[in-house]
């Protein structure tokens, strides 16, 4: 991973979230059935410990986001990571989960790492 990380000068890397009756992605406006504010964001941690997140310069780049759509269906949000330091990826941790809802299901699917 050294050799690759020194021979690039960017990287990218695409993260899937397969969901049925489940939100992934927590964003600052949304809330709760109970009407509290959701706290919970999710986090991806870089290979140099870097974290990915909502509202940072690091943020990743939502391509889809229908996993907040509950209609007892399958849908998707994916999300890619561009980055000039090809050293903060591949994406190693994904940190606080949301819980899902009753019934829910998810599938995650991790794209490999573009290094350019």
């Amino acid at each position: 991973m050294k050799f690759l990380h020194l021979l690039s000068n960017e990287a990218n890397q695409s993260i899937t979230f397969h969901c049925l009756s489940y939100q992934p992605y927590g964003t600052a406006d949304s809330f709760s059935s109970s009407g509290h504010k959701e706290n919970t964001r999710l986090r991806f941690r870089g290979w140099n410990k870097q974290m990915f997140e909502k509202d940072t310069l690091l943020e990743p780049h939502v391509l889809q986001d229908e996993c907040k759509i509950q209609d007892g269906s399958w849908h998707q949000s994916s999300f890619l990571f561009h980055t000039q330091e090809s050293s903060q990826l591949p994406i190693v941790d994904i940190q606080e989960f949301p819980t899902s809802e009753l019934n829910g299901q998810r599938h995650i699917e991790i794209g490999p790492v573009c290094f350019l």
